[in-house]
C-alpha cells in the first residue's frame, strides 16, 4: 500500500456492508411496527375499542409507513388535547398538511374521507429504532388521559 493510500486510509470494496446495512434497516423497521402496532392497541383498548379510535391509511397495516401513526380519536379535539400534553409527548395535529383553520380539516384527510368525528381528533405519532416499550406505554396513558378528560367534559 502506498503513502496516499495510509493518509487517506482507504477501504477495501466489498458488498458484505451492504448486507449488513440492510439486516440492520429490516430490524430497526421490525422494531418501528411493532412499537407503532402498541401504540395503536394501547389507545384502542384505553378508549373504548374501534368505536372510539381509528388508525387513518391504507386499511392493510402492512401497507403503512412503520413508524409512523396517524390515528383519530373520536369526539376529542387533537389541539387542544396537544396543548395540554405538549410538553410530555412529541406529536402533531391532522395531517402533515393540515389547515390551521379550527373548523376544517386538511384535504388529505378529507380525500381519505376520514370522519369529521375522527379528523378533528387526528393525531400523528413516531416512534423510532430505539423507542421503547415503555415510551410508548407511557405516551398512550398520557393521551388517553387528556382524551378521557375531554370526553367527560363534552357530555
Amino acid at each position: 500500500m502506498g503513502r496516499a493510500a495510509e493518509l487517506l486510509g482507504t477501504t477495501k470494496n466489498t458488498d458484505s456492508g451492504s448486507g449488513v446495512v440492510m439486516v440492520q434497516l429490516d430490524a430497526n423497521a421490525a422494531h418501528m411496527e411493532a412499537m407503532r402496532r402498541r401504540l395503536l392497541q394501547n389507545l384502542t383498548s384505553q378508549l373504548g375499542g374501534t368505536h372510539h379510535v381509528k388508525p387513518n391509511g391504507p386499511s392493510n397495516p402492512a401497507h403503512r409507513l412503520p413508524n409512523t401513526l396517524s390515528v383519530g380519536l373520536r369526539n376529542v379535539h387533537s389541539g387542544q388535547l396537544l396543548a395540554n400534553i405538549g410538553d410530555e409527548v412529541a406529536a402533531s395535529a391532522g395531517a402533515a398538511c393540515h389547515s390551521n383553520d379550527e373548523d376544517s380539516i386538511s384535504a388529505v384527510l378529507r380525500a381519505m374521507k376520514v370522519p369529521m368525528e375522527f379528523a378533528a381528533g387526528t393525531l400523528r405519532l413516531s416512534v423510532g429504532p430505539t423507542t421503547t416499550e415503555e415510551d410508548v406505554d407511557q405516551a398512550a396513558d398520557i393521551i388517553c388521559q387528556e382524551a378521557k378528560r375531554q370526553l367527560s367534559n363534552n357530555q
